[in-house]
């Protein structure tokens, strides 16, 4: 009898024990000052950072934007899915411009995603939201109307709902497919003072091929080369081929333009064994969630794969 409670009090403890570490080390925040101090510690970047509660700007369109959605300077869920608690948070930065920004528990870590497409837009404001159990986050992007090419949706706002998922947020899809890709083709082209271009493309059984340049604008005689080829590892084969799958062809658009000069000009093809086939033009490379995590998982292949010269 004696060694059956001992036993259960053992479990009973183990559990607790586990249960506590669930939450992991931003469940016991509670307040503005807890929250922003995390920021801050995490990123010199935000050591300017603030959160507060009342949500109050100089800019009176952003506030009243903000009183009207009912926004929480921060709220908790597990974003990301593995157990932790997570942080969603809005606050101010530099000459009070407001900002969003996702602190995630990733057990060994604390990561601090700052919803990077902010850059180019102006009042962004997010949300937990709920798909049964599922966490997910509502997010819009406001502009500023003479700094963009692009169309607004209703309300003069882009709206997202988002989720992290493959190292990153993209938009929520509650149906991914599992198709093959027959082929897919990317290419991005920035210059300002320097050029630079990349081609990538993946062919039949997962085959790759790589190409890169760079060169002064002012020089082109000092242009370096890659021409790289490689077969995908699994890992690889299997993060891509998710991701693709979980972009929705049918709600993005043919092309996406921001009002900036020295940006990348992305075009990316890709053609699904269904027949489907994705065709984006992007100037800017911040058409959607999506679109970004596939350029940065597209760009990370030549430090994550092993590579050959291109025959000649």
């Amino acid at each position: 009898m004696l060694k059956t409670c001992c036993v259960f009090l053992l479990l009973l403890v183990s559990t607790v024990t586990v249960l506590a570490q669930s939450q992991g080390k931003l469940a016991k925040l509670n307040s503005d000052a807890a929250v922003q101090q995390v920021v801050r510690s995490l990123d010199d970047y935000y050591k300017n950072f603030k959160v507060d509660s009342r949500l109050r700007f100089e800019d009176k369109r952003v506030q009243k934007i903000y009183q009207r959605e009912k926004i929480k300077a921060w709220e908790k869920a597990d974003v990301d899915g593995n157990g932790l608690i997570d942080l969603l948070i809005t606050g101010t930065h530099y000459d009070d411009e407001s900002k969003v920004i996702c602190v995630l528990d990733m057990g060994d870590s604390l990561v601090l995603e700052d919803f990077g497409r902010q850059f180019y837009q102006y009042c962004p404001v997010a949300r937990i939201v709920y798909q049964g159990a599922q966490p997910l986050i509502a997010y819009a992007d406001y502009h500023k109307p003479f700094l963009t090419t692009e169309q607004l949706e209703e309300d003069g706002r882009q709206q997202f709902l988002l989720t992290y998922r493959f190292g990153g947020l993209v938009e929520y899809n509650s149906t991914p497919t599992s198709t093959k890709i027959d082929s897919l083709l990317y290419t991005s082209h920035f210059a300002y003072h320097e050029v630079e271009e990349i081609t990538i493309g993946i062919g039949p059984q997962d085959s790759v091929t790589y190409h890169s340049c760079e060169y002064p604008v002012l020089n082109e005689a000092e242009k370096k080369s890659e021409d790289l080829t490689t077969t995908l590892n699994t890992s690889a084969q299997q993060q891509l081929s998710e991701l693709v799958n979980y972009l929705q062809p049918d709600k993005l658009k043919r092309a996406y333009r921001i009002g900036y000069n020295h940006v990348p000009y992305i075009a990316l093809r890709i053609v699904y064994a269904d027949g489907r086939r994705l065709q984006v033009g992007d100037r800017g490379g911040i058409g959607s969630f999506g679109l970004t995590r596939l350029y940065t998982l597209l760009e990370s292949l030549r430090k994550t794969q092993t590579w050959m010269p291109t025959k000649k």
